[in-house]
């Protein structure tokens, strides 16, 4: 019975750790730089994007997303995965490397940047944005 609280523990410990997976914490780091401001977030889908951001924050906003547009959203519900089907990348203010966001990012081959905190009030409409799924970076220009 000596073993039973150690493995209890174990799966305890376990069991966290992917809640910290799924809903990581916001990055809402930002650096000024002359003309920029960064954005940090959780690399959640590699690779570099640079284009126009939708703000989508319920399904009224969709016919917004023109094809190649960066969706900036709260969080990326599964009835909302039509969407990536024509964007360039996706930013969103929660989640984390294994939440659904992520997952259908990396499944659509986009760049992807989660748990930024609040993207969606950081960006608006048309604004041009380099999102580094990567390096969990979202560039965003101030001129």
């Amino acid at each position: 019975m000596d073993t039973l609280p150690k493995a209890a523990r174990q799966v305890n410990e376990a069991f966290w750790w992917a809640l910290d997976q799924i809903a990581a914490p916001a990055g809402n780091t930002r650096t000024h730089v002359t003309g920029s401001v960064t954005i940090t977030g959780v690399p959640a889908s590699a690779g570099k994007y640079g284009g126009p951001v939708r703000v989508i924050r319920d399904g009224n906003d969709f016919d917004k997303l023109r094809a190649g547009d960066v969706v900036v959203c709260p969080v990326l519900p599964p009835v909302w995965s039509v969407l990536l089907g024509s964007a360039g990348a996706l930013v969103t203010d929660q989640g984390g490397p294994l939440s659904h966001s992520a997952i259908i990012a990396r499944e659509f081959g986009i760049p992807a940047v989660v748990a930024t905190g609040d993207a969606t009030s950081q960006v608006r409409d048309g604004q041009i944005v380099t999102v580094d799924g990567s390096g969990g970076t979202v560039h965003l220009s101030t001129k």
